[in-house]
């Protein structure tokens, strides 16, 4: 599926019994079918699951009502994909009413006529008949006519027009589907949420038929954990699936609309704004709630700071394992500058023993650091030894490699501490990409869950153990080395091993 038409299509030659049978087993081949020069990309599976949900109901579930909350992240073409959903449902004689329900009459009519205009089209036409032929009411939000021998009319209207006891010829809807009836605006408003909340339960939803198959979909996006889509999510009569643009393993729920870098480069650019939390909530659908996240408020922000002569620079490691499935090793450089702590380049990836050791002692050098910590425990321990070991084998003087240690504190804790620091203005987050990053860590962290990619926010944690038991110690070697010449000499990348 395409976010813009494209100029050439391709034509196939297949029966119309085929393309029937085809088109009503699989949802890809069907969006073609209405939509040829916009659907030129196959749907994500997590969008073939919503079909086969709807589609393959038994006889016993299609006598009772489904409330189904969907959520899908902006960009990527959730309405489109509902529009060819809601034409399937038609077609092949699953609902004989449906009603569209928007934040205004305005949007639920644009969405009426494209509906409307996929049922004219030739393809759909040709396969499933002709829906014009027997139109009788052809408003803007009204449509009503007979169509494969039945009575069929779709209905559009926004939430707070007055939905109450709708019948048409003594006929209540089949299917209710709300597209983002809620606006962030709404949601914003404790007043306005709970008025729409309440329209749609108290009228809008108890205008279904009574009996028989009965839908209630309702797509939206989550804007808070307070918001509408989120409130029938947590209810145990709905049904959910939501899903944000980054899927758990790093991967992007529609790779031939937007690639990670591409979402990743949205992300960068809204945290610069400072609109990171709009940015998981309408992209991800993750909202940042302020009991629950890490990060409650936006993180200070410090003005441009000369860090060419430091007072102090140190180096902090997360060491990790080496294999494919491993976390990040992650290697932070520290700055301290008038008694206030800086994080500046970070340097992340799957490293081998070696190469970590050899890229702490680069970073070291570069930035003119005195001291190296790792943490005092397990493999890290080990690091420490090596570290030590290879600088007094390669006669690097001047950097004091020292112990840092959790004192019983949980990770979660250590890092909500540095997180105090953050706020309080003790500590400041320089490098933009490294404030990115860790602003994505922490936004994603889900509190009390042992299952979190946390490695950047843990390395840079251990800069308060530093600033609490070696910030006498701090020096910058840079100053050093050039009041001294050759009393702490580095050398970089030489490291033979």
């Amino acid at each position: 599926m395409a976010t813009e038409a494209v100029s050439a299509t391709t034509d196939i030659n297949v029966s119309l019994s085929d393309a029937y049978n085809r088109g009503e087993k699989d949802i890809n081949f069907f969006a073609s079918l209405c939509m040829p020069t916009i659907c030129v990309f196959a749907l994500p599976n997590f969008y073939v699951a919503i079909f086969r949900l709807l589609a393959n109901r038994t006889p016993e579930q299609l006598n009772k009502l489904l409330r189904f909350a969907l959520g899908l992240p902006r960009g990527h073409a959730k309405t489109t994909f509902i529009k060819i959903l809601i034409v399937w449902l038609i077609v092949y004689d699953k609902i004989s009413f449906p009603l569209i329900v928007c934040a205004n009459s305005e949007l639920a009519t644009n969405l009426l006529g494209d509906i409307h205009d996929i049922l004219l089209s030739d393809n759909i036409t040709a396969i499933y008949g002709d829906w014009a032929a027997g139109l009788a009411v052809d408003s803007a939000e009204t449509k009503k006519g007979i169509y494969h021998n039945r009575a069929v009319a779709i209905v559009a209207r926004g939430w707070s027009a007055g939905i109450r006891g709708l019948n048409l010829k003594n006929q209540r809807p089949d299917l209710i589907f709300c597209d983002d009836a809620q606006t962030r605006k709404n949601d914003e408003s404790p007043t306005e949420r709970q008025a729409l909340l309440e329209e749609l339960t108290g009228s809008i939803f108890k205008a279904l038929k009574p009996v028989g198959n009965r839908l209630i979909i309702y797509v939206g996006n989550m804007y808070s954990e307070e918001c509408i889509l989120n409130r029938f999510a947590a209810n145990s009569l709905w049904t959910s699936l939501i899903t944000g643009a980054i899927l758990e393993d790093n991967t992007p729920l529609w790779p031939e609309l937007f690639s990670i870098e591409e979402l990743m480069e949205s992300y960068h650019h809204d945290e610069q704004l400072g609109l990171s939390a709009i940015w998981f909530a309408e992209v991800m659908n993750n909202p940042q709630s302020s009991a629950k996240s890490l990060l409650p408020n936006p993180l200070p922000r410090t003005n441009e700071v000369d860090m060419t002569d430091p007072d102090g620079v140190f180096i902090t490691i997360d060491p990790a394992g080496f294999r494919k499935n491993s976390d990040d090793n992650v290697i932070a450089a520290h700055y301290k500058l008038d008694n206030i702590g800086y994080v500046g380049k970070t340097i992340k990836g799957i490293l081998k023993p070696d190469e970590l050791i050899r890229a702490a002692l680069a970073l070291a050098e570069e930035t003119g650091a005195s001291l190296i910590a790792v943490e005092d425990t397990g493999y890290q321990q080990t690091l420490g030894f090596w570290l030590t070991y290879f600088m007094a084998e390669y006669n690097i003087q001047g950097i004091a490699v020292v112990p840092v240690s959790h004192h019983g504190r949980t990770k979660e804790t250590r890092i909500r501490l540095f997180i105090q620091e953050l706020y309080a203005g003790n500590y400041y987050l320089l490098d933009p990409d490294t404030r990115s990053d860790y602003i994505w860590q922490a936004s994603s962290y889900k509190v009390g869950k042992k299952e979190n990619k946390d490695d950047l926010l843990d390395a840079i944690a251990y800069g308060q153990d530093v600033r609490n038991e070696y910030w006498h110690l701090l020096t910058n070697m840079k100053r050093v080395r050039t009041s001294y010449e050759g009393a702490a000499k580095v050398v970089g990348n030489n490291v033979g091993f």
